[in-house]
């Protein structure tokens, strides 16, 4: 009994280790998140308005890429019809994905009660990424298609290399899903991930502009040609109505290609600002990003998501000048044949 009574007292005497917290355990899921209690508090009414008004985006984000969908079978619109398509159907998963990320449990914050499992947050968030950045080059091409200007080889713009392009976007994302899920403090997948996209973005918003400013060249060529011929010739009203129509569709495909590039580097910008200010590239594990920092930056980058997706589901969406084609052959042609009558070239 003496023994028992000894044996006691050295087990409550001797010292207790606490369990230490494994760096597995602290590693981000989907993303960097802050100290929710904190955060929240500190937010308010904002961290409702951004999950709340956000997921709705992307729910009519989901809702137009359908409607464009349909539209597509039904009607001739601007490009290939396959390239329609995939675009939508690429907008679509982004909308339906993103939609459900903020509304089932934004960014694991246990919002609405529920906990998702981590792979299943993280496939959620970065599924979105390929789908973005491949209906972004996918609207690059029919953007050449339509111009008919030549930016990149005609072999990189072939349906099996289109494939083969969107295939490795997904690869990536992938890659770096299944690393995170088997090693989760391993964070070189996520950073190669998210520079692959940075510099993919950054060359496409390059190229956007490049071919958009080539556009605007060969219209003021065009156009300057057709002044020259109405000050010479007396073909007034023929060549005014089609210089006015070759100015407007100059302004409309500048505009078009500003806003998309414009919003493209954005996109690209703000996920490297994210790798190296916002996040320390995953570095510092054990401290959360400060709070209105991390709102800010999820929510401009959400708003860019939002709008990129907008103007390219916009560019989809516009009919094609073939269901005029009639009216339209007539009056190039009447140009072509003033043109060369009066022994000016149209090639730029």
């Amino acid at each position: 009994m003496e023994g028992i009574q000894t044996e006691k007292y050295f087990e409550s005497t001797r010292p207790t280790t606490q369990p230490t917290t494994s760096p597995t355990n602290i590693f981000p899921a989907a993303e960097p998140t802050p100290d929710w209690n904190k955060a929240k508090e500190l937010w308010g009414i904002a961290w409702h308005i951004h999950w709340i008004g956000l997921g709705v985006a992307f729910s009519v984000l989901a809702i137009i890429s359908v409607v464009s969908l349909v539209q597509t079978n039904k009607h001739r619109r601007v490009g290939r019809k396959p390239l329609a398509v995939a675009i939508n159907a690429l907008l679509l998963v982004l909308g339906i994905t993103r939609a459900l990320y903020l509304f089932v449990d934004p960014y694991e914050s246990r919002q609405n009660g529920v906990k998702m499992p981590r792979w299943a947050a993280q496939l959620l968030y970065n599924i979105s990424f390929p789908c973005l950045s491949s209906a972004f080059y996918l609207i690059f091409l029919v953007f050449l298609e339509v111009a008919k200007i030549q930016v990149v080889s005609k072999k990189l713009q072939n349906a099996r290399f289109l494939v083969v392009v969107i295939s490795v976007h997904f690869a990536i994302v992938l890659f770096a899903e299944v690393s995170g899920i088997i090693k989760p403090d391993f964070a070189v997948p996520f950073i190669v991930c998210q520079l692959f996209f940075t510099v993919w973005g950054l060359l496409l918003s390059a190229s956007f502009i490049f071919g958009g400013l080539k556009v605007i060249c060969r219209a003021r060529n065009v156009k300057k040609q057709l002044t020259t011929l109405r000050e010479k010739h007396q073909e007034r009203s023929s060549v005014k109505g089609s210089q006015k129509k070759i100015g407007t569709n100059a302004s409309k495909v500048a505009k078009i290609t500003l806003v998309t590039s414009g919003l493209g580097l954005a996109w690209s910008i703000i996920q490297l600002y994210s790798l190296i200010d916002v996040y320390h590239f995953y570095r510092d594990t054990l401290r959360p990003p400060p709070p209105w920092l991390w709102w800010s930056f999820q929510t401009c980058f959400r708003l860019v998501e939002i709008a990129m997706a907008c103007t390219i589901v916009y560019c989809v969406m516009q009919p094609s000048h073939r269901n005029g084609a009639s009216s339209a052959r007539r009056k190039s042609t009447a140009r072509e044949n003033i043109l060369s009558e009066k022994g000016i070239s149209e090639t730029v």
